[in-house]
Order: structure tokens, then sequence, then C-alpha cells
């Protein structure tokens, strides 16, 4: 039996960019929390615990990826964020708080649109030198100069948006 979906979801993935995937598993862990709250509100425990079990999973994933000689202090401000997150999780989990959920929904959406944005600007993934494999070939590295601010007005004063510091740098991602 066919499965498009999982198959569309599969080339998704082989070929976004390196930012790209950034930006799903925090569309990733940003859904599995609505789901949370959802089985909150319908008293599902196992169901809360399970949505809460994978939202932790992709941060603990993102927070892996993370390269701290690269990423300076960007990336110190991103595992803060990471380690709040997962705290955050855990103390909703056992307050039963969709309010400490949303509350968290709200600060990863931000992020979440700042990588969104750094994705989609024109600069965000050059071409590649002839010879070496893309990023959409396996190679996961992507190095991105953007020519302003790459933050929408409202994420720039975030203290969880990427700073000028990872703006020149590189981003590798593990997975």
């Amino acid at each position: 039996m066919s499965k498009p979906a999982l198959t569309y979801h599969q080339f998704s993935v082989q070929g976004s960019t390196p930012l790209g995937l950034v930006v799903m598993l925090y569309d990733g862990a940003i859904a599995s929390l609505r789901r949370a709250i959802s089985s909150i509100a319908a008293h599902d425990i196992p169901k809360r615990c399970s949505h809460l079990n994978r939202a932790q999973a992709i941060i603990l994933q993102l927070e892996g990826t993370l390269n701290f000689a690269v990423g300076g202090e960007v990336a110190q401000t991103l595992k803060a964020l990471y380690v709040y997150a997962r705290g955050q999780m855990l103390k909703a989990n056992f307050e039963n708080s969709p309010e400490i959920l949303r509350a968290l929904i709200e600060k990863l959406t931000t992020v979440r649109e700042a990588w969104h944005e750094a994705d989609h600007r024109p600069s965000a993934v050059p071409a590649t030198p002839p010879g070496e494999a893309s990023p959409r070939e396996g190679r996961h590295e992507a190095s991105y100069r953007p020519q302003a601010s790459p933050l929408p007005p409202a994420t720039r004063n975030s203290p969880y948006a990427p700073t000028a510091d990872i703006e020149s740098g590189s981003l590798r991602l593990t997975a």
C-alpha cells in the first residue's frame, strides 16, 4: 500500500536546505506542543506525555546540532533556549499546564521565524563550487551572508534570535 504523505515528507526533507531542516524541526516541536495542549484539554495523559516526549526529542536534536566553535555566543544562546524549553516541558507535564506550553510555543515560534527568514534570503545558500556536493546532495553545511539584518523587526530584539555572530559563519547539521 502506498503512503503518499510519507513519500511527500521524505522528498521534502531530502530537498531541503540545512536551514530548512532546522525550520522543519522547529515546526515539529511546535506541532507536538500544540498536540500536547489538546491532550491536556481532553484529559488524555498518555497522549500528552507522548507529544511532550516527541517535542523533547526534537529539542534534543536541535541542541545536538549546535556548533559552538562556529556559532559562538549564538550557539550558547540557543543552548540556553533549548535547556529552558526542556525544563518548561517537564514543568508543564508535571503541572498539566497548557499556559506554560503556550508561552513556550510563542518563544519557539519567534526563533523559528528567524530561521525561516534566513533560509529564504536570496543569498542564503551560495552556489556550490564545482566538484563539491551541494547541501541537497547530503553535505549538511551552508554558509550564508545576509546583506541586511536577517531578522524580521519583531525578532531582532528577542534574546533567542540569531545575531551577527552567526550571520558571518556557517551552520553545520549532523542529521
